[in-house]
């Protein structure tokens, strides 16, 4: 009977002991973070996004919202191992299997696809970017972060080049009148679907598939915030903060002017005060328009005593600003 009790207890440490080492060996996976304030918006490739209101036409100019594509550390998705965390687009996936898909026997063309814990019944990917960085694949969409606007003039350069993308295939270069046509009859231009670049302040070309269409299958109008799950999601979820920074956190603000750009702000105490309240016990409850915005939004940004970025949240008449509308909020 002795001899039982110790093996019982045994196994029992045996067993706490594993549990310990599994929770300790669990990841947490987030984008890269990316500095909107820091972003040269005069120089680069986007992802953009072209209000369907637009009329260019009629005022000269037409406003867009620019996006860069979320990005992961290879070392991390390598390393990807079931019970580990995955933030996508504000949301985290639970790992639960990971299936190693390898093209033409080469690393880099080796993708990572999760089977998470949660109930979905879609695709979940990470693919190799090429720069040493993998990207996130939800279905068939890819998420983004929003670096700011730009403020696009007519006419435009006679460089310009508009690319159409029909049934997976490149159509010949058309010109700036005929993406003006297809915007103005057709519109459906988002971050999803839609590339361009811009040189010198210039917009110099625009790459544009009718598809996808984005994250509205996954991201539904009614509250329902994630595949298989419904309810209200945290304020620091939505915006992929981490709530054990945001009591500290350092908060400035600035106000996104689309032709003059980021002006900082003047935060009070009572202000700030409000603001961590909001990040630490906020949530959104769901996205009430599709809206985007032309300027006159606040940006709010979090940050560490030593610099760090912990999120940023941009609103726009009492709403939260997202890359595929406007979302409502309240505070628990």
């Amino acid at each position: 009977m002795k001899q039982s009790w110790h093996l019982t207890a045994a196994l029992g440490i045996l067993l706490v002991c594993l549990f310990f080492s599994v929770c300790a060996c669990a990841e947490e996976i987030r984008p890269l973070e990316t500095v909107s304030e820091n972003t040269d918006l005069s120089n680069g490739t986007f992802c953009i996004t072209i209000p369907d209101d637009s009329d260019p036409a009629g005022t000269g100019f037409f406003t867009a919202s620019l996006f860069v594509e979320d990005r992961y550390d290879a070392a991390q998705i390598s390393a990807l191992a079931p019970g580990d965390t995955v933030w996508m687009n504000g949301y985290a996936w639970t790992v639960h299997e990971v299936v190693v898909h390898e093209y033409e026997g080469s690393v880099l063309n080796t993708t990572f696809e999760i089977c998470p814990e949660e109930e979905y019944y879609g695709y979940l990917v990470f693919e190799p970017c090429g720069d040493g960085t993998f990207r996130a694949v939800i279905d068939d969409w890819v998420p983004v972060t929003s670096v700011g606007k730009i403020r696009v003039a007519l006419p435009l350069p006679d460089r310009f080049s508009y690319i159409r993308i029909s049934s997976g295939e490149e159509e010949d270069p058309a010109d700036a009148q005929t993406f003006l046509e297809d915007l103005w009859m057709f519109g459906g231009f988002t971050a999803w679907n839609t590339a361009c670049t811009v040189e010198n302040g210039e917009l110099v070309s625009i790459t544009h598939s009718s598809y996808p269409e984005g994250p509205e299958a996954c991201w539904p109008e009614d509250g329902d915030f994630s595949p298989g799950s419904s309810g209200e999601m945290p304020l620091w979820q939505f915006c992929s903060g981490d709530p054990d920074l945001l009591e500290s956190a350092v908060i400035s603000a600035y106000f996104i002017d689309c032709e003059a750009g980021p002006e900082p702000c003047e935060l009070t105490d009572e202000k700030m005060n409000e603001l961590r309240t909001l990040a630490m016990y906020g949530v959104v409850t769901g996205r009430e328009n599709d809206m985007m915005t032309t300027g006159g939004s606040t940006v709010y940004v979090f940050e560490t005593s030593g610099g760090e970025h912990i999120m940023s949240v941009e609103m726009f008449s009492g709403l939260i600003v997202g890359s595929d509308g406007m979302y409502g909020f309240a505070v628990r």
